[in-house]
């Protein structure tokens, strides 16, 4: 398990997202902090990641579906 934190995290559930050139992976995890979504990105070799505590899901989900509006 990879440390996040400074608390060793396990993954509670998972989904692997494979876009153009890019390998998304969207997982929710937990460690002694409590649950939180990890978005990482994987393209050219390079990783790039996200963290959003639980506590913040509502209104990432909001911002998401605004976006989604704005592209139909």
């Amino acid at each position: 398990m990879r440390k996040e934190g400074g608390s060793r995290s396990k993954v509670v559930t998972s989904d692997k997202l494979q876009i153009e050139n890019k390998t998304i992976y969207v997982d929710l995890k937990e460690n002694d902090g409590g649950r939180f979504l990890q978005i990482a990105e994987l393209s050219n070799d390079r990783r790039s990641t996200v963290v959003i505590p639980c506590s913040g899901l509502p209104v990432f989900l909001e911002s998401i579906q605004k976006i989604k509006n704005n592209m139909e």
